[in-house]
């Protein structure tokens, strides 16, 4: 994987192929290439490292071809190489190709007994080699496509030039997100909306096992038994043109910035008048409650599941069981009936949570799905019976931040929505807890006003160090799990979050005067457990930063650093919290001057296993 790019036109469309990468540049990558073809033949043109490498080479070079293809790399098989680059080619197929061929060994030697010449490490180069094989044997290249698809095992999105037949794109979509797009002048296969973003007018997304091929003329689109399938246009959504960094020196610090007004506009569109609604949930109105909810999710979204747990047992007395998306469905899992599944997904297409979502649909059809994601038209959404819109808007940097608080915000709403379904609270605390959600748009506003402040009080203590840990406890405990990722993705330091009372089995063995350890005491979650464990770790000299929401009366002594943040109450205080936290992160990455933005070896939406 990780970022496609296919361009159709009347016009020379190299500037369209680079324009489209330098789009999903946010997606993380170690390489990337372009092949055009011109009068029947292929120039492909690959670098290794960022884009700015292969611009440049085609400033001394540019292709003039109209039709062409485009990749960014994060590697699976193979080194980041330029040799490992995509596009890859066979005599006649160009291919780009996102997620992995799990049988690419047993097909790599088929073909190369019957005379293919394989050049890099990657699983994806037996595809155009395979496509020029069952060319061969096919009257028609529909059926040698439909061939090469049931000889495929695992997941693919693909865009492909024939040099033979250069007035058309080939594309493929399985357990990998690809889309169509348009303009008058031009035809789009990609597999990110935002890559076309400004060029194209309209777009097609393309359902699971769909494939075929566009020209200037329109597009075939097939289903994986090779049936003719009914298109449907939409318009590009308004949000792909959001995606632009302003004044701020980093996306990361844009969308950090962002999150108040994104909290706002999340409790306008569900939270009116004092009443939850979710209009594309009708179910979590409607139908009976469930006695069981599970939560599956990724790295942030997980965490943002774990913190919802606490409010939704605390409420509601059923159980909430939370899994890594990834191990859910190779642990067989005992399912059940009246059981609910809440997905959360930022891009919708995290190929773990997709699969986690279908084996939950395969063993129990009759059961709920709800996914909470922020890209309406995604594959998750689309295979689940209800969405919760993050309304987030493009989220660039990889490490997520206002995606995170978001959907602390959608899940406090659902949490209070099925608290008051199941009178396990009155009206008037719902409002209360409300109009908690409103106010603390003031104070993320006046937090984020003195993160210049938090700069230069945070960042020295963590100069010479080897790594850090995060201890909290209740909510606080996914938070502190949160923030040690938030570090750890774009510092490229050690960090750890742990609950604050397991600390003292294990992880103390770490504290000395080398190792910051930041502690989250909030009033709403014991906060007096949590300042014991506080002393604990002080006298054995750790560098304590203490973020907390208690009265400076109060504070305990002698402590390196104290973060202050405005009381919030049982569901708001994660949301207040989670401000400094990133933050701290942005400013440390900063002051080692690492990727903020694309930290190495990291992808923004994960689509392979």
């Amino acid at each position: 994987m990780c970022g496609i790019i296919g361009v159709l036109s009347n016009q020379a469309v190299q500037e369209h192929l680079l324009r489209a990468l330098k789009n999903m540049e946010y997606r993380g990558y170690d390489s990337a290439g372009i092949c055009i073809v011109e009068g029947e033949r292929f120039h492909c043109k690959k670098q290794k490292g960022k884009l700015n490498n292969l611009t440049q080479l085609l400033e001394t070079s540019p292709l003039t071809g109209l039709v062409g293809i485009g990749h960014t790399r994060w590697a699976t098989h193979g080194e980041p190489t330029e040799v490992n680059a995509h596009p890859h080619c066979s005599d006649r197929i160009a291919v780009v190709h996102n997620g992995i061929i799990e049988n690419y060994k047993i097909l790599k030697d088929e073909l190369t007994e019957a005379g293919a010449t394989f050049m890099s490490q990657t699983d994806s180069e037996v595809i155009p080699w395979l496509v020029e094989s069952l060319l061969s044997q096919c009257d028609k290249p529909e059926l040698a496509w439909l061939k090469v698809l049931s000889k495929l095992h695992g997941a693919y999105a693909i865009a492909a030039l024939d040099r033979i037949q250069p007035d058309r794109i080939w594309f493929a979509r399985k357990g990998s997100p690809l889309l169509l797009a348009r303009n008058e002048h031009a035809m789009f296969v990609a597999s990110d909306a935002l890559a076309v973003a400004g060029n194209a007018e309209e777009v097609l997304y393309l359902e699971e096992g769909e494939w075929g091929h566009v020209t200037l003329d329109g597009v075939m689109v097939y289903d994986a038994n090779g049936h003719a399938v009914k298109t449907q246009w939409q318009p590009m959504p308004d949000s792909v043109a959001e995606a632009e960094k302003g004044a701020f020196e980093h996306y990361m610090l844009k969308e950090i910035h962002e999150q108040p007004e994104v909290i706002a506009k999340i409790i306008a569109a569900y939270a009116k008048d004092d009443a939850i609604k979710f209009s594309d949930a009708e179910f979590i109105s409607n139908t009976p409650l469930p006695q069981r909810i599970v939560m599956v999710a990724c790295g942030t979204s997980y965490h943002a599941a774990l913190t919802a747990r606490y409010w939704l047992e605390r409420y509601l007395q059923i159980s909430v069981e939370v899994d890594v998306a990834s191990e859910y469905r190779y642990r067989d899992p005992v399912i059940g009936p009246d059981t609910w599944l809440i997905t959360l997904s930022q891009s919708g297409e995290t190929a773990d949570t997709l699969e986690a979502l279908r084996l939950f649909k395969r063993k129990t059809p009759n059961n709920k799905a709800l996914a909470i994601c922020n890209v309406p038209h995604s594959s998750l959404v689309r295979e689940s019976d209800g969405l919760i819109e993050l309304h987030a808007g493009p989220e660039i940097g990889v490490a997520s931040t206002k995606a995170f608080t978001a959907q602390l915000t959608v899940l406090a709403l659902f949490s209070l929505k099925l608290s008051l379904r199941a009178n396990a609270m009155s009206g008037d605390d719902a409002k209360g807890h409300l109009h908690a959600l409103h106010q603390i748009v003031g104070h993320m506003i006046s937090l984020l006003s003195d993160a210049k402040h938090l700069d230069e009080q945070l960042t020295p203590l963590f100069e010479g160090v080897y790594g850090s840990l995060y201890l909290g406890r209740g909510p606080c405990y996914p938070l502190a799990l949160e923030g040690a990722l938030k570090l750890k993705e774009i510092s490229y330091l050690h960090a750890e979050g742990y609950a604050a009372g397991e600390m003292k089995h294990g992880p103390i063995a770490l504290i000395d005067s080398n190792l910051p350890v930041i502690v989250l005491a909030l009033k709403q979650y014991h906060l007096e457990k949590v300042i014991s464990n506080l002393h604990e770790v002080q006298a054995r000299g750790a560098k304590v930063i203490l973020l907390t929401d208690m009265a400076d009366s109060d504070m305990p002594d002698d402590v390196d650093a104290v973060v202050s943040i405005p009381t919030g109450d049982y569901f708001t205080a994660p949301l207040l919290a989670a401000i400094p936290l990133q933050l701290l992160a942005y400013y440390v990455a900063c002051s080692k001057d690492t990727d903020v933005d694309q930290p190495r070896n990291l992808a923004k939406s994960v689509t392979v296993e």
